[in-house]
């Protein structure tokens, strides 16, 4: 008898029938691995998001920032982060106009506050045009508007946004435990190929990202218009976030290759205020670090092998490198030019950033960080801390203001403000801190 009979015959069929199948159905298991694992790991060409547009040094024009008009005056504001109440309360008690008066905001105006406090900050600034530079926070913001519009733009990018927020409406992102939890989520999820859409290091639904979310087109077009350095070169004055630099950190203050070594080569020598402006524009464009966006933005100190850091531990702070050096240029005095001077004139920074340093006054420098946003509580009024604010009138009077803390009483708050009125006044209206020429 053959082997091959009817029913052993459909029983090999069959047997080949299922294996053919086991088989297809492993192969396109692993081809379809193979293809996720290679479209995971594709590098992605992420447009620019940066947004600088060739924003990073803006002249303050003498109309904006009137220094011959004795009718105005002229208020320089610490980092904001969201705490509108604070703001508030400190444009209200010094009476400020915006017709009258000329706000200047050295950045970092969101974050650390709630949403909605960020978004009335920029409402603000905003709305009155008010003249300011980027902070590291608002830059973060501005990077994370331009990738959720780059997102919006490709197909399915508002589904999955949309299904983010509402699923997750209160995970912060920029915390490890809770970011895992949504990670794991996308990974999981229908939309596990958008992962690679995002930058490496960035983490949706932080706090960053929450005020971009919540921004209009109107106030992402103003904070994507701040620059990163204000200059007024008729009032020897640079505003930036974090700070900048008199040299080369690596190169003797005397090397040629130093802005401020020799005197410009112009016509019209003898035009001081054009020489000026000549200087202080090579300072900011001639020095490597002073046309780095993440270092304007960030730099606190420089370490002794001339390397820039974001602690206040490294090294020795810029402000008191770039005060030795102002304090060696012989044009301020008067005087003629000493072997162990250098060939310029030296011109005052005004900046936020360096919390941990607070009011930070120097003859050459002002920082008006005082750490608002680390204080505890620090959107209410009676908060232990809260913002730095330098006004000058042209009637040569300057002014340091903190809003009143309730947890102290009032004569010791006013105490402290007059003292530091008394300081700022002396040591800087009277010594340096000139608007004018």
């Amino acid at each position: 008898m053959s082997i091959w009979s009817g029913d052993n015959l459909r029983t090999y069929f069959s047997f080949v029938v299922v294996a053919f199948f086991l088989t297809f159905v492993f192969v396109d298991g692993v081809l379809q691995e193979i293809t996720e694992n290679r479209t995971s790991k594709q590098k992605i060409d992420f447009p620019d998001f940066s947004h600088y547009n060739g924003n990073f040094v803006n002249n303050i024009p003498d109309s904006l920032l009137p220094i011959d008009d004795r009718g105005k005056r002229i208020i320089a504001i610490g980092d904001i982060h969201g705490m509108n109440s604070s703001l508030t309360d400190l444009l209200d008690e010094i009476h400020y106009d915006s017709e009258r008066d000329s706000l200047i905001h050295v950045g970092d105006l969101v974050t650390r506050a709630t949403i909605h406090d960020s978004i009335d900050v920029l409402s603000f600034m905003s709305s009155n045009r008010i003249l300011g530079v980027r902070g590291n926070n608002d830059q973060k913001v501005i990077e994370w508007r331009a990738w959720m519009n780059w997102i919006l733009s490709l197909p399915g990018g508002q589904e999955w946004l949309s299904v983010m927020d509402k699923r997750w409406p209160n995970l912060d992102g920029d915390k490890r435990l809770q970011r895992a939890e949504l990670e794991k989520w996308v990974e999981t999820s229908k939309y596990a190929s958008w992962k690679k859409m995002v930058p490496a290091g960035w983490y949706p639904l932080g706090k960053h990202y929450r005020v971009a979310r919540a921004m209009s087109p109107g106030l992402f077009e103003y904070l994507s218009s701040l620059p990163l350095v204000l200059h007024s070169p008729t009032g020897h004055m640079v505003f930036v976030h974090a700070g900048l630099l008199s040299s080369h950190p690596k190169l003797q203050a005397s090397d040629p290759r130093q802005p401020l070594s020799h005197w410009p080569t112009m016509d019209g020598q003898h035009d001081i205020a054009k020489l000026r402006d000549q200087q202080e524009l090579a300072v900011l464009t001639e020095i490597p670090e002073n046309k780095d966006s993440w270092t304007v933005t960030n730099i606190k100190s420089v370490t002794d092998k001339g390397l820039v850091s974001p602690s206040p531990r490294k090294g020795t702070p810029w402000s008191q490198l770039w005060n030795d050096t102002m304090s060696k240029c012989s044009g301020h005095s008067g005087e003629a030019y000493q072997p162990t001077s250098l060939p310029c004139y030296p011109f005052t920074v005004i900046y936020g950033h360096a919390a941990s340093r607070g009011l930070d006054i120097k003859r050459w420098s002002i920082g008006l960080d005082s750490g608002c946003s680390y204080a505890g509580g620090c959107q209410l009024l009676s908060s232990t801390k809260a913002l730095s604010l330098l006004l000058h009138t042209n009637s040569e009077t300057t002014y340091v203001y903190e809003p009143l803390n309730h947890k102290k009483s009032t004569s010791e708050t006013m105490d402290k403000r007059a003292s530091l009125a008394y300081h700022v006044h002396n040591y800087l209206t009277n010594s340096s801190f000139s608007f004018l020429p």
